[in-house]
């Protein structure tokens, strides 16, 4: 066998005994030892399931081994293409790829889309530790998980971005550091020119002592390369060596494949001879234009990926109302401002998909199995369920939770799949509602065909319960990277009187009593308390979820506090902001007037 790099586990009678998707399984926790026994060995884990994503992580989330696992696909998807995709993803070689599936069908498969890749029944698993090609070498502190974490992510937010991949990779905010004390690094430099293959351009391999001398050498210049980005430190990932303009080793790790280092650095060099042995993946082009990787001369605080140093670099993920967007201009300046809000979808009517019941279902599983359903509702489409909450490349994630206050929930016939759709007190299922509230607004596209539709094969369950609601965000909470910052924006307790919204402050109460309770000692979430500037009916536009202007302002500016406390921003970042924030004096007494009518209004007496 080659040496292993990456072990991929079906699970259903393989990682544990049973079938999920048909009863109770048999958790094997010496299949869990050996797994991670595995990873300190640097051999990653990856999985290819046939299963429920939600119900599969959450058994490996209660046994405390689905951390472990990289570029998981659990759908209901043939295996072979997703192999296939999660190999490409990791930037490996089928040959140093291990299959383990209980399924000789599925075996096939994979040998069939991933030629070369190795296979093996689960009754290789007791022999894993064993294995020549499963030895590995020390990592006990996970450093190459980490690295194909941030892989993970780069790669996620790369599918989600817009325009072309080099304008991708100028977002990347990529770094590169030569350096030249070669003999300090020895171990790290040796290891990667007798291990590398895809980016090695000479495939000279050398013994200690043969580095050694090269390093002491007068006559060849050596030089390291640091690679970070946005994203994080890829460490020491490439090495030359060159002796009369000629390159005698030239070589890169996989884990920076696709950046575009190995061209860069080679312009840099003067494009000096070559002479390339074997296949690489990447060919040398001189005249390739590289305008997104910049040289840095030390490796000082100017980290692309240290969010917490400088202002400028917080990066930030709205998911809510398309009413939060008013904030935007308010907040601190960040490089990357992304939003999930409520739009207008394809077939008219709006969509929003913020509650916790579409998050929870946010994975290709959903769309596989309930995409025919999904394509016939007019107030979601496939999107919905697509999220950068978890992994994109946000330092915050800003999160209201009015949907959850707000929405009804239904049920699709006796499925586990559920929608929140118009308000919960409202059951659109009952024709009386269709006329007498707001969905007779929505006739010209609630037609009358689709509401039969809806009535006959959903079922109302009413506003969710609270024991669901604190499931779910306690969920949010513990799959979200522990790095990022999670803040909630919870509801308004005003009674709100221009709209007969009866006791609806009341159950806003409630939610956020729940909401406080599931946070309380999470140590990256915390809550915009809104309630602190929602003092009277003024306070808020059209309805309790809607705010005036100077409340968006003062969320704001709580929010800037927030992150800067957080981040540890220093003190005089605020006096920038603060210019940044300069308005008009027209515009400022306009908000001086606002704050003046709030305080007026509560030391007026009440009417009689």
């Amino acid at each position: 066998m080659q040496a292993i790099k990456l072990i991929i586990w079906d699970l259903d009678e393989t990682f544990w005994k049973g079938t999920l998707s048909e009863g109770p399984i048999t958790f094997v926790q010496k299949h869990a030892d050996i797994l991670t026994d595995l990873m300190r060995r640097g051999i990653m884990q990856s999985i290819a399931s046939k299963n429920s994503f939600d119900d599969a992580r959450s058994v490996l989330q209660e046994r405390g081994v689905w951390d472990f696992f990289v570029f998981p696909k659990i759908s209901w998807d043939a295996k072979g293409p997703q192999i296939a995709a999660t190999i490409s993803d990791m930037q490996l070689r089928p040959e140093n790829v291990l299959l383990i599936d209980d399924n000789h069908l599925n075996l096939e498969e994979a040998r069939f889309f991933c030629p070369g890749i190795q296979t093996a029944g689960p009754d290789i698993i007791p022999r894993l530790i064993s294995l020549e090609a499963c030895k590995g070498k020390d990592d006990s502190s996970l450093s190459r998980l980490k690295q194909y974490r941030l892989l993970e992510r780069k790669i996620a937010d790369k599918k989600h971005a817009s325009g072309s991949n080099d304008d991708f990779l100028r977002s990347c905010n990529i770094q590169v550091f030569i350096g030249h004390d070669c003999a300090q690094h020895a171990d790290r430099i040796l290891e990667m020119i007798n291990r590398t293959n895809q980016l090695n351009y000479t495939k000279l391999r050398l013994e200690k002592a043969d580095c050694d001398a090269l390093f002491s050498d007068p006559s060849i210049e050596a030089g390291y390369v640091i690679v970070r980005d946005r994203y994080g430190d890829y460490g020491i990932s490439g090495f030359y060596a060159m002796q009369h303009r000629r390159l005698i080793h030239y070589l890169f790790s996989c884990r920076i494949l696709h950046m575009g280092v190995e061209n860069w650095l080679y312009q840099k060099l003067g494009c000096p001879a070559l002479e390339i042995s074997g296949d690489v993946v990447t060919p040398l082009q001189p005249d390739l234009p590289i305008d997104w990787i910049r040289h840095v001369e030390t490796l000082g605080d100017d980290d692309p990926s240290d969010s917490g140093a400088r202002p400028g670099s917080v990066s930030i993920l709205v998911k809510g109302g398309c009413d939060l967007l008013q904030i935007k201009n308010y907040l601190i300046r960040c490089p990357r401002f992304d939003v999930e809000v409520n739009h207008v979808g394809p077939k008219g009517m709006m969509i929003n998909d913020s509650h916790t019941e579409i998050i929870r279902r946010a994975h290709p599983d959903t769309i596989t199995r309930y995409g025919d359903i999904i394509d016939r509702l007019p107030f979601y489409d496939r999107h919905s369920f697509v999220t950068r909450f978890f992994d994109g490349p946000h330092d915050v994630v800003m999160y209201s939770v009015l949907e959850d206050y707000t929405r009804g929930l239904y049920r699709y016939r006796d499925s586990d799949f559920v929608i929140p759709f118009h308000d919960f007190l409202c059951d659109a299922t009952r024709q009386e509602n269709r006329d007498v509230h707001l969905l007779s607004n929505e006739k010209h596209r609630l037609t009358e065909p689709f509401l039969e539709w809806f009535s006959d094969n959903f079922t109302f369950l009413g506003p969710i319960g609270p024991e669901r609601f604190c499931e779910n965000i306690a969920w949010l909470c513990d799959r979200l990277d522990s790095r990022k910052v999670l803040i909630f924006l919870n509801g308004s307790e005003v009674l709100y009187a221009p709209r007969p919204e009866g006791s609806r402050w009341e159950h806003h109460r409630i939610m956020n009593r729940l909401l406080e309770e599931t946070i309380r000692g999470r140590h990256n979430t915390c809550i915009c308390d809104v309630r602190r500037f929602l003092c009277s009916p003024e306070d808020h536009r059209h309805n309790i979820r809607h705010y005036s202007r100077r409340v968006y302002f003062d969320i704001a500016q709580e929010i800037n506090r927030i992150i800067a406390e957080r981040f540890r921003i220093s003190p005089g970042f605020w006096e920038t902001l603060w210019q940044r924030l300069r308005i008009s004096r027209k515009t400022a007494r306009v908000f001086l007037k606002m704050k003046l009518r709030s305080a007026m209004s509560h030391m007026l007496p009440d009417e009689p």
